[in-house]
C-alpha cells in the first residue's frame, strides 16, 4: 500500500475583523477545506491577527454571540494558525490574549511556508 501524503490548503486572511463579513466567509472557507481532509493553514496578515483576539466581541464581525470558529478550527482537523511576528509581539505587548495562538513568522517565513501548500487562496 502506498502511503498518501495529506494535501495542505493555505488560507491568506487580510481582512481585519470589525465591520464586514470578510471574516466570517474566511472562517467558512477554512471550515469547508477541513471537511474536504485538507490540511489547513491560516495566515494572518497585519491587522487580521485581530480576528484571533480572545476578548473580542463576536458581535462586531458581525458573528453570532458566543461564536468563537477560529478556536475550534484546530478541534476539527489538521490547522494551523501563523501571523506576522511583529503583529504576534504587538499583541502581546498590548495584552491581546490571541486564540490559537498563532506561530509568529517573518514576512519571507510566511511566504516560503504558504508556496510550499497545494492549495493557495487569498480572501
Amino acid at each position: 500500500m502506498i502511503a498518501q501524503t495529506k494535501s495542505r490548503f493555505a488560507l491568506l486572511v487580510n481582512a481585519a475583523p470589525h465591520g464586514t463579513r470578510e471574516s466570517r466567509a474566511e472562517l467558512d472557507v477554512a471550515l469547508a477545506a477541513l471537511s474536504l481532509d485538507f490540511g489547513v493553514d491560516v495566515y494572518f496578515n497585519g491587522a487580521a491577527i485581530l480576528q484571533l483576539a480572545g476578548s473580542m466581541e463576536p458581535a462586531a464581525a458581525l458573528l453570532p454571540p458566543g461564536y468563537r470558529g477560529w478556536a475550534a478550527l484546530k478541534d476539527l482537523g489538521d490547522a494551523r494558525l501563523f501571523a506576522e511576528v511583529e503583529w504576534v509581539r504587538r499583541c502581546s505587548e498590548q495584552g491581546i490574549e490571541l486564540i490559537g495562538p498563532p506561530r509568529g513568522l517573518t514576512a519571507t517565513e510566511m511566504a516560503s511556508h504558504w508556496r510550499a501548500c497545494d492549495k493557495v487562496w487569498s480572501l
